[in-house]
This record gives C-alpha cells, sequence and structure tokens, in this order.
C-alpha cells in the first residue's frame, strides 16, 4: 500500500521528506521537483527500509492541519 510522495532533499534533515504539495514538503522545505527524485512513500514496509527514516519534523507534522491551512480554513 502507498500514499503520497518522498524525496531525500539531502539538506541535513537525516530522512527524508514528506511532500505535501508539489514541491514543498511538511517541514516548509521547497524543492524543484525536476531535479530530485521523487517517491511514492511506502507504508507497510519492512522494519530496516529507507521510508521509516523520515524528517523529524516531517514525522511530527499534523497533515490535517497543513491541507486545511492550504484550503484556508482556520480552527
Amino acid at each position: 500500500m502507498t500514499t503520497g510522495y518522498v524525496v531525500d532533499l539531502e539538506n541535513g534533515h537525516d530522512g527524508y521528506c514528506v511532500e505535501s504539495l508539489v514541491s514543498v514538503t511538511y517541514c516548509g522545505e521547497t524543492f524543484d521537483p525536476a531535479a530530485v527524485d521523487r517517491e511514492i512513500y511506502a507504508i507497510d514496509r519492512g522494519e530496516g527500509h529507507p521510508h521509516n527514516y523520515l524528517c523529524y519534523e516531517c514525522s511530527k507534522a499534523d497533515s490535517r492541519k497543513i491541507r486545511g491551512a492550504v484550503r484556508g480554513e482556520t480552527t
């Protein structure tokens, strides 16, 4: 099973960043999608799978709040 994309930006975040919008990650990093390899984010993966290592900020982000903010929703 898969959902969304992750990118390894090699930006010192020690893991993959989760793409929230095209070219923007959950942790707020922007990137050129043509310049990096976007990978489909694998869930239900084995213990040693590289997608187990997400950027700390991306792993702690509340994706619902991020999507709501993009849509202009406030709580």
